[in-house]
């Protein structure tokens, strides 16, 4: 028996406890993509993939109710992989660890996986319940949502006949989500110039730890420190005092996470050691005071390490200046928050990612909007601080943001549900994160779209956690809302 296996509902626990089981990290979910299939083959359900791997399970209607409209419910395979510090964890290996801690579920070291594992849970869970009743269902499982949306992006239209669909992707129980933000990659590319070292200089490790991440959509206007950034600052404090150069430098572990860990490999010249630490940890002691709400355990450590045989030069004074220039010059953070709606980020952008090669320095940057026209702009001025420090972007295909319709069908359905059920309205809201929703308004003509899901905290980080109540309430709410659709 399964640590979860005593929680209601069972069908639905069983299955996100199978799926933690299975390693499915982004770009890697072969295997729990077949799980879903062997479980449909089991209920003598029809399955298929389309080309991008996306499954497809078709669920007959209840008796009585094959002329209903069709329903699709829609949840992605894919985990962001994210190991605390210290955790030797192979997210395509191993599996992942859940445990009840009080009111929630929680992962042993890693992210947990419950975006959008439980949303998958739910959909098995209503593919085997014999108890709902409903009309004809397709339930869409869709690869790579994390990593670039993949799935969403290779739908074709042909391969669902839904046009009802609710998406499980949302992490806050009673809120109805209508809405998102579409967001796109900044990938900056600085070319970097090295040069052997004098034979005087010393070798420190810097690192920046203890922060609590999450995700860079949901807790993006949290005023969380990013490691990042703070490796920046720290570094940059120090270039004034001591002439050091960067060997290596690597912070974050997504480009959609809020960076909660950094380091860098540098080279001192002898001598400057302590006119260096003096001033990182001076800075250090600035930002703890800054952070001491959102991030109480933000720690920097140096130490003096052995320089590396074999490994690459230090770049040269002013290879490190440009890096460093560069991680304080571009935005971070909420820009704007939505005039139209309390509360809402309405443009923000995440410096999620860096890492250095022998010959280049790389910033991973993700840029989100519910404006049209801002996501471009912000883009822009990452664009043109790359280029000021002689640096190239390179800019992947984004996604586009999903618009309300306060007159959606799904929408009133959901709203009266939740009055019946629990005597009061649902919040209706927009979400800054970025849902596969906004690719199915384009892919799916005509397609009406709620989004809903049981109450999550952290996601995107070790400090993930999935309220065990709220996932009964999401279950018996979508089952409300399937009956209702006629």
């Amino acid at each position: 028996m399964g640590e979860l296996s005593h929680l209601n509902p069972n069908h639905v626990w069983k299955h996100f406890e199978n799926i933690c089981s299975i390693p499915h990290p982004s770009y890697h979910e072969e295997r729990v993509a077949q799980y879903v299939i062997d479980e449909a083959s089991r209920l003598g359900l029809d399955s298929r993939r389309d080309e991008v791997g996306n499954v497809l399970v078709t669920v007959p209607a209840s008796p009585g109710r094959e002329n209903d409209p069709i329903v699709v419910l829609q949840g992605h395979l894919d985990m962001v992989p994210v190991a605390a510090p210290g955790i030797d964890h192979d997210f395509e290996k191993d599996p992942i660890r859940p445990y009840i801690d009080g009111n929630y579920v929680r992962a042993r070291g890693t992210t947990l996986g419950a975006d959008n594992g439980i949303g998958a849970a739910i959909m098995l869970g209503a593919m085997e319940d014999q108890s709902l009743d409903h009309g004809p269902l397709e339930l869409l499982f869709t690869i790579n949502e994390e990593s670039g949306m993949d799935g969403a992006h290779g739908l074709k239209s042909d391969f669902i006949k839904g046009r009802l669909l609710i998406n499980l992707d949302t992490e806050e129980w009673g809120q109805v989500y209508i809405s998102c933000a579409g967001g796109g990659d900044s990938i900056i590319n600085l070319p970097v110039k090295r040069a052997q070292s004098g034979g005087s200089e010393v070798a420190l490790k810097i690192s920046v730890s203890g922060l609590k991440g999450g995700h860079s959509g949901v807790d993006i206007n949290c005023g969380r420190a990013n490691a990042n950034k703070i490796l920046g600052r720290c570094l940059a404090s120090a270039l004034n005092a001591a002439a050091f150069r960067i060997v290596s430098i690597q912070g974050g572990s997504k480009r959609n996470s809020i960076s909660e860990k950094a380091e860098a490999l540098i080279s001192v010249p002898a001598g400057s050691e302590t006119d260096f630490q003096r001033n990182c940890y001076n800075m250090a002691e600035t930002l703890v005071g800054e952070f001491e709400q959102t991030d109480p355990g933000l720690k920097m450590d140096i130490t003096r390490v052995d320089s590396p045989s074999g490994g690459p030069d230090p770049m040269t004074v002013g290879s490190t200046q440009a890096v460093i220039d560069l991680i304080i010059a571009v935005p971070h953070g909420v820009i704007t928050m939505s005039p139209e709606v309390p509360g809402l980020v309405e443009t923000s952008t995440n410096l999620g990612l860096i890492d250095s090669s022998t010959d280049r320095f790389t910033a991973s940057m993700l840029s989100r909007s519910a404006v049209t026209s801002h996501l471009p702009a912000v883009k822009n001025q990452i664009r043109t601080i790359a280029r000021l420090t002689g640096a190239e972007v390179d800019e992947p295909r984004g996604y586009p943001g999903w618009k309300p319709n306060m007159s959606s069908k799904m929408l009133q359905i959901a709203r009266n549900v939740f009055k019946m059920l629990h005597g009061n309205d649902p919040q209706v809201k927009a979400i800054h994160a970025g849902l596969e929703c906004g690719l199915f308004s384009e892919k799916l003509p005509g397609v009406d779209m709620i989004s809903i899901g049981p109450e999550m905290h952290n996601v995107h980080s070790p400090s993930e956690e999935l309220e065990i109540e709220s996932v009964p309430k999401t279950y018996e709410y979508l089952a409300a809302i399937l009956q209702a659709v006629k």
